[in-house]
């Protein structure tokens, strides 16, 4: 009788079980097969008892402030009933399929396009927010643009089944994976996780640093080998160890990753950089030497990084509660972005990574950028609310300009203010503790909350140069830490010619590519927009050592002394031809901007400010 007792609960429990509608969502993902630049996905969805649900795709995810509406990319789709018949739905626009009955739901069926590739040129998606399918070759999973969500119904579990290409291996900064030969299994908690979550497929190239008991992962796929994740790790080990002195000698997370693709052709959004989430950040890069890529991957891994500060663990209730399709903007790109790009450079300043004079220079050409193609009065809470409005879009890319500059002039305050013991590297320990990361505060506390951890003039800089219209008070701020601050000045010097030179990424030789402030001495020597420098001074010049050359070239060239440049120039029928250049140095008045001195009369407490903020004396 027990054992028959036994057998029943089992055959109850069992069919207990089937009858439990499903809570999650499962989705089929075979890389294998499909096209080029698609992937079909298959998901059985969680179980929905309204009379009809909505399924989407993001029209916007955090990090990017800008609408890409990712139901563009998506074909062929398609719901399959219980009974193996097709249920209808309509399309109330490119993101949203409205299904009746989805009670009878057994499957949905569509298609993913690859947005790297695609002939859909308008709004195109930014490569690291974007999805790739290089069949065999790498898949980029940015999740968003693979897996949709039925509306109201985001905060259940997500399970992806992955077939992959043999020998491929998936690097993400999620922990939840179990690998069964070619098949992966993935879990995540909610569809804010899995957006957070991107994973990049390819024949493994990894390297696994430790820095203060967290795991760092650094993924590389180079398509021509020239840079290896152990390169990368190696380079980016002593700026991550700083972070971690930066941010009080423990970090946030146990795991995070670097997913680096490096592209040996021009983007098709014609830019290169990084989108940062929680546990890892990914990063479309130009596969150049590795020494060039050196103190870029620094500059750029520093500022991705310390999104583990903001906005993991400070972030207002828009980013808490994002909303995918009708989002609604922070007041405080200028913390979320501005202070953390501060931080990227300030940390290696510090900490001795790059110089003074170096670091300086990095926030000069901040002013300049800012002064000279943004609007410097524009309110920046007024910006970072209405980013997503055309009339003030153009104006993001301030954030990283005096967004990181409203960062340092917050932290010479607070650092005078508190004779150096304070300033935004504590402010951003305590708003972390204050919040964390399942907390989000609100817009309009913000302000109020910084001033009571720090004074009521803390709170008055951030009225008047962050809500407010007025431009940041260089003169006074830099004066708090012994430094002279000139706007505009006028000196007699030598030049290479006042044009802009850059990188022509098809064959990385030195480009000439703007000619709008040539000088005197740059029209001696006749430079033409396009023109690609083949020697420099006698000097082969290429992309690594031409920093080297133009120093060399201004630290020992005298007025008189002749200097010649080799170009490789196109006639109109766009043949190469190689020209000579010559001319005699001379010297010509040219306008500096943004002037910063030492202040050889500095008092005791401008000093011990100072030197508390750059990391001097061992402050």
């Amino acid at each position: 009788m027990r054992l028959h007792f036994t057998l029943l609960i089992s055959f109850l429990s069992v069919a207990i079980s089937f009858s439990q509608p499903v809570s999650e969502y499962k989705y089929f993902v075979d890389l294998t097969k499909g096209t080029i630049d698609d992937i079909d996905v298959k998901l059985i969805p969680p179980a929905i008892n309204e009379i009809e649900a909505t399924f989407m795709f993001p029209s916007i995810i955090p990090g990017t402030y800008a609408v890409y509406d990712f139901g563009r990319f998506i074909k062929n789709f398609k719901v399959i009933g219980k009974e193996g018949k097709e249920i209808t739905y309509t399309q109330p626009d490119v993101n949203s399929y409205l299904i009746t009955d989805p009670s009878q739901i057994d499957y949905i069926t569509y298609t993913v396009e690859d947005t790297w590739d695609t002939k859909i040129k308008k709004d195109f998606v930014f490569e690291p927010g974007g999805t790739n399918i290089e069949r065999n070759q790498n898949y980029v999973l940015n999740n968003h643009g693979f897996f949709g969500y039925f509306k109201d119904k985001l905060n259940l579990n997500f399970r992806l089944e992955i077939i992959k290409p043999e020998g491929f291996y998936a690097s993400t900064g999620l922990t939840n994976i179990k690998t069964e030969g070619t098949k992966d299994v993935i879990n995540v908690f909610d569809y804010h996780d899995l957006v957070d979550s991107p994973i990049m497929y390819c024949r493994p190239d990894t390297t696994v640093i430790n820095v203060g008991g967290t795991k760092v992962l650094v993924s590389v796929f180079s398509p021509n080998k020239k840079v290896s994740s152990e390169f990368i790790a190696r380079n980016i080990d002593s700026v991550l160890n700083a972070q971690k002195e930066y941010l009080g000698g423990t970090l946030p997370v146990e795991k995070y990753a670097f997913l680096i693709y490096l592209t040996d052709s021009l983007t098709g959004s014609g830019a290169t950089g990084a989108l940062e989430h929680s546990y890892s950040s990914f990063y479309v890069l130009m596969e150049s030497d590795p020494q060039q890529l050196a103190q870029t991957m620094k500059d750029v891994a520093a500022h991705e990084f310390f999104h583990i500060v903001t906005p993991l663990n400070i972030h207002s209730e828009e980013i808490g509660f994002f909303d995918f399709n009708n989002p609604k903007m922070s007041e405080h790109l200028w913390l979320y972005e501005g202070l953390t790009e501060y931080a990227a450079h300030h940390v290696q300043v510090k900490y001795g990574l790059i110089d003074i004079d170096n670091f300086l220079n990095i926030m000069q050409g901040k002013m300049e950028e800012s002064q000279k193609y943004f609007n410097d009065t524009l309110p920046f809470t007024y910006m970072s609310k209405n980013v997503l409005d055309p009339l003030y879009h153009e104006q993001y890319q301030n954030v990283y300009a005096k967004g990181a500059l409203i960062g340092m002039c917050l932290d010479i305050l607070l650092r005078y203010n508190s004779n150096g013991k304070y300033g935004t590297q504590e402010l951003m320990r305590d708003l972390a503790k204050k919040y964390g990361k399942n907390t989000s505060f609100k817009d309009s506390d913000l302000f109020n909350d910084i001033e009571k951890l720090t004074s009521p003039e803390v709170r008055k800089f951030l009225n008047a140069y962050v809500a407010g219209n007025q431009k940041l008070p260089y003169e006074e701020i830099f004066d708090k830490v012994g430094l002279k601050y000139t706007y505009k000045e006028q000196k007699k010097v030598l030049t290479i010619g006042g044009v802009g030179f850059g990188v022509n990424p098809q064959n990385e030789r030195i480009i000439v590519y703007d000619i709008s402030e040539m000088n005197e001495f740059g029209k001696d020597l006749g430079y033409k927009d396009g023109d690609e420098v083949i020697s420099f001074d006698n000097k082969t010049l290429n992309i690594e050592n031409v920093q080297n050359v133009f120093q060399e070239f201004m630290g020992s060239s005298k007025e008189g002394d002749k200097l010649v440049v080799v170009v490789m120039r196109k006639n109109k029928k766009g043949k190469e031809k190689k020209v000579k250049l010559k001319a005699k140095q001379r010297s010509v008045i040219t306008t500096f901007y943004n002037n910063i001195d030492i202040n050889k009369s500095a008092t005791s407490k401008q000093i011990v400010a100072r030197n508390a903020w750059l990391g001097l004396n061992g402050n």
